[in-house]
C-alpha cells in the first residue's frame, strides 16, 4: 500500500466529510450530548467546508492508494489579544478506521510548517475528549490542556439549591441592573490574571467588557440571574439561547450556553454559585431545554472543581502548543 502525505485541498472535502462523520459518531458513543446531526455526511461536509473557508486555512492529508485516510486542517488568526495563532477547529482532523494515530504527527509536521513560517507560533487544537489515543498523540506533540468545553444533561442532573441566609436573594436581572452588572465585569478578569491561570486581559479591553455586561440586560438571547445582599450584587450567571447550525459539532439542539458567571471574592463560600446554577438549570429545563454548555480554563482551579460538581461533563478540550519563535531565524 502506497501512503503519501500531501497538502490538503478543497477537492478532498467530500472524502474528508465521510471520515469526519464516522469520527463524530464514535465521539458520541462516549459523549451522547454532542449534536447527533454531525453523524450525517452532509452536516460533516458543512463543518469541514466551514473550517476550510476560514482565513488563511491550509492543511495536510494522508492518501493511501489514491483514497483519503486522514487529514488535518487549520486556519490562522491575528489579533491584539493572542497575537499570531493557528487553530485546528473541531472539524479539522479525522482518521479512517484502522489508521495509526501516529499519522497525526506527520500531518501536523507538514501543516504546521506553513503556520510557523508565517510567524504563527501559538498552535491551538480542539480535540474531542472521547478518543484518548488522539489526545495522547497531541500530548506527545508537546500540546497541553488549556480549556475545557463541557455539557450538562438537564434530564440527568437535578441540583438541590443550598439554603441561603435571610439577607440574600436571587432574581432575574432587569434593565435597572445594567450598572450593577458593569460593576461585576472585572471579577473574571482579575481572577484569571491570578495564579495559577495567569491569563492576561488587556486593559484596553476593560471598558468594552463593562459595556458588554451592561448590554446583557437588553439582549433578547440572554437570561441573567443575580444574587444580592440588599441592593448589592454579589454574584451572577448569564445564559444564552443557542441556534446551532449544520456546521456546529459541539452544540446540541435544545441547549443554552452558560457564558459568564462570577462571585465577588468576599461572598465566596456562601453557596451563591450553587444556588444560581440550580436556579439557572431549573429555568432552562422549564423552558424546554435539554442541555447546558459551558467552558472554563483548566488552570482555573475554582471552575475546575465547581462545574463538574454541578453535572458538567467534558466533551472537547482546547489544547495549545507554543513553538519557540527563535526557530524562525536560528535555522
Amino acid at each position: 500500500m502506497t501512503i503519501e502525505i500531501v497538502p490538503f485541498e478543497a477537492a478532498l472535502i467530500p472524502q474528508g466529510a465521510a471520515l469526519l462523520a464516522v469520527r463524530h459518531a464514535n465521539d458520541r458513543l462516549a459523549a451522547s450530548g454532542l449534536p447527533v446531526g454531525g453523524e450525517a455526511v452532509e452536516a460533516a461536509r458543512a463543518a469541514l467546508t466551514a473550517a476550510w473557508a476560514r482565513p488563511m486555512a491550509s492543511g495536510a492529508a494522508v492518501v493511501a492508494n489514491g483514497q483519503l485516510v486522514g487529514y488535518l486542517v487549520g486556519d490562522l488568526a491575528i489579533d491584539t489579544q493572542r497575537g499570531r495563532t493557528a487553530w485546528v477547529r473541531q472539524a479539522g482532523q479525522a482518521l479512517a478506521a484502522g489508521q495509526e494515530h501516529a499519522l497525526l504527527r506527520d500531518l501536523y509536521a507538514m501543516a504546521a510548517t506553513r503556520w510557523v513560517d508565517l510567524g504563527c507560533c501559538d498552535h491551538f487544537v480542539l480535540a474531542p475528549t472521547a478518543d484518548r489515543a488522539v489526545l495522547q498523540t497531541w500530548f506527545g506533540l508537546s500540546f497541553g490542556l488549556e480549556q475545557v468545553h463541557a455539557l450538562a444533561d438537564l434530564e440527568a442532573v437535578r441540583l438541590t439549591p443550598p439554603e441561603l441566609g435571610p439577607a440574600l436573594t436571587l432574581r432575574r436581572a432587569g434593565p435597572e441592573d445594567a450598572e450593577r452588572l458593569a460593576g461585576l465585569a472585572g471579577i473574571i478578569r482579575r481572577h484569571q490574571a491570578a495564579a495559577p491561570v495567569w491569563g492576561a486581559a488587556l486593559p484596553e479591553h476593560e471598558a468594552e467588557i463593562a459595556t458588554g455586561y451592561r448590554e446583557l440586560v437588553s439582549d433578547p438571547t440572554a437570561t441573567v440571574w443575580l444574587a444580592l445582599r440588599g441592593e448589592e450584587a454579589l454574584a451572577f450567571q448569564a445564559y444564552y439561547t443557542t441556534e446551532p447550525g449544520p456546521a456546529d459539532l459541539l452544540t446540541p439542539e435544545r441547549c443554552v450556553e452558560l457564558s459568564v458567571a462570577g462571585t465577588v471574592p468576599a461572598a465566596q463560600g456562601l453557596g451563591l454559585g450553587r444556588a444560581l446554577t440550580a436556579l439557572g438549570f431549573a429555568a432552562a429545563r422549564a423552558a424546554g431545554q435539554r442541555y447546558v454548555l459551558a467552558d472554563w480554563r483548566s488552570t482555573n482551579l475554582s471552575s475546575a472543581r465547581f462545574w463538574p460538581r454541578q453535572g458538567f461533563v467534558p466533551v472537547v478540550y482546547r489544547m495549545v502548543r507554543r513553538v519557540d519563535g527563535r526557530s524562525l531565524w536560528a535555522r
